[in-house]
């Protein structure tokens, strides 16, 4: 990076080490994890469209939500060969995993398909992968994690994946980029440049690595240091020159910033933005079907792209050819903007000082605010109260619902679900401002990581007492708790052990034998 680039992600760091250990707040991760390159954005937490997956304190790769092409990556009932449906309250993925061996470093969600890379640079897939997006073979659902990239394969551990609707990227240590998934608009980048009349837009079923020279006029010296996937098109970021590369599919003319404003349009290699557009180093970015979003070293956000719902930030500007000054440390505070996190109606931006702004149209319930304004034009911060007065450390959204990660592990959601289904990502907490039962229309608290990693849930003593009862062999109980997955039983006992029990609590631990 440049000496910008290096003074940016020092802070971004220095700001982080501040923070409790509760989750793992780092892109970047070397094989050997000696050094550390926060540039600007976290992957501790990440939604996709119904479903969440994170990364709790000790490498564990937490998920919940539904589950229909297996993107929880809970594997199937040994017993009954089927698949879990869907699941309420964040708990481990399939604990025979590889994948959950207490090594994970990051996680990201696509559409209904997930990713997460591992301390030794491999990267696991699951979920949907008809499209070749697990980089295995194409398979309609795939519900155990599976090994899709070792650094043998590239000489080079993997650091960092991103997840977009069908196609996944993935970074390695050495700056290279690989890609698989669907490339009917050329946003996996890897088609042949040996030919440049060759046109390879089919879908790509395996990991495969980009020419160097995509990046540097044919010097094969660039690497790169971010990357980001959006709905059908991509992007990354120059490690060492802070240079910025869009391509793939350009909807409206606007997402990729290149400014030629014809709608549909695809470009087929990246193409990098003029060092002139930012004025200095980009450090991060964020990519949703209709726009783009970058960070720069300095904490100023830009966005491009159209947005009907004023999620660019821009005020009453809701289409931008190219790449518009959202605002920095004058709008943000001291160290300006973190992270971005962005859909097609909202945007959610983590600052340096920790608090929480969000831009964007009620039409998604994901403005955080009650009673309801119509839109924020511009970001507008959250009430801390709503996240008890803590530092927010990442967040993340996808359509109509969002969700932060507190400094000691806090998970908070908001939003709504989908007409007729449930799941527990923005209703598992009731509060007064909840008008209906599946939306939550101020950030709710949910869960959180405690220090040894286990998820504990905001129940009463009583109500877990009442799942015991439903569920311990020597009640001889059957009921639709049965099911209860075994680390929220684990939570269950644990909670169970305390002194301070009530004289009814101690009766049944007696009864129970704990």
């Amino acid at each position: 990076m440049s000496n910008a680039s290096n003074k940016y992600a020092l802070s971004a760091l220095s700001a982080q080490k501040k923070l409790p250990d509760a989750v793992a707040t780092c892109s970047y991760i070397s094989a050997q994890q000696k050094s550390v390159d926060c540039a600007g954005n976290t992957m501790a937490v990440s939604l996709g469209v119904d479903f969440l997956l994170a990364v709790d304190s000790n490498g564990i790769v937490v998920t919940c939500g539904q589950n229909k092409y297996g993107q929880l990556g809970l594997g199937r009932r040994p017993a009954l060969h089927l698949q879990v449906t869907q699941r309420a309250m964040p708990g481990s993925i399939d604990l025979n995993s590889v994948a959950n061996q207490g090594t994970a470093i990051m996680v990201s969600a696509g559409l209904v398909h997930a990713a997460c890379v591992t301390r030794n640079g491999s990267v696991y897939t699951w979920g949907r992968g008809s499209r070749g997006q697990l980089g295995v073979a194409p398979v309609g659902s795939q519900p155990t994690p599976q090994h899709a990239y070792s650094a043998f394969m590239g000489q080079s551990p993997a650091i960092m994946v991103a997840c977009g609707h069908d196609h996944t990227l993935l970074l390695t240590a050495a700056g290279h980029m690989w890609g698989c998934g669907h490339n009917s608009y050329f946003q996996v980048g890897v088609q042949s440049m040996t030919n440049p009349d060759e046109i390879n837009n089919s879908d790509i079923s395996v990991f495969t690595m980009m020419p160097h020279a995509r990046f540097d006029n044919g010097d094969g010296r660039t690497e790169i240091g971010f990357i980001a996937a959006g709905s059908q098109h991509s992007v990354a970021v120059g490690k060492h020159n802070g240079v910025l590369w869009t391509w793939g599919r350009d909807r409206h003319g606007t997402q990729l910033g290149h400014g030629n404003g014809q709608l549909d349009y695809c470009v087929q290699v990246p193409t990098a933005l003029p060092r002139t557009t930012f004025g200095e180093d980009v450090v991060s970015a964020a990519a949703m079907s209709t726009s783009t979003m970058a960070v720069t070293a300095s904490g100023v956000l830009w966005a491009t792209g159209v947005s009907m719902y004023f999620a660019l930030g821009l005020g009453a500007l809701f289409q931008c050819h190219r790449f518009s000054r959202v605002g920095g440390h004058e709008h943000f505070g001291a160290g300006g903007v973190r992270s971005v996190a962005c859909s097609i109606s909202h945007t959610l931006i983590v600052a340096q000082d920790g608090s929480l702004w969000v831009c964007g149209n009620r039409e998604s319930n994901c403005l955080g605010h009650y009673p309801m304004p119509y839109s924020f034009h511009v970001p507008v911060r959250i009430d801390p109260t709503c996240f008890h007065h803590e530092a927010i450390v990442v967040a993340s959204t996808h359509l109509s619902r969002c969700v932060a990660v507190s400094a000691s592990g806090g998970i908070y959601t908001w939003g709504s679900e989908p007409s007729g289904m449930y799941t527990g990502l923005c209703s598992a907490v009731a509060t007064a401002h909840d008008l209906l039962p599946n939306i939550a229309y101020v950030p709710q608290r949910v869960a959180h990581i405690d220090s040894v990693g286990l998820w504990n849930y905001p129940l009463t003593e009583e109500e877990f007492l009442a799942f015991l009862m439903c569920t311990h062999l020597r009640l001889g109980a059957r009921s639709l708790y049965s099911a209860l997955p075994i680390e929220m039983l684990q939570s269950i006992r644990t909670s169970l052990a305390v002194p301070t029990a009530t004289h009814m609590g101690r009766g049944l631990r007696n009864l129970l034998g704990i």
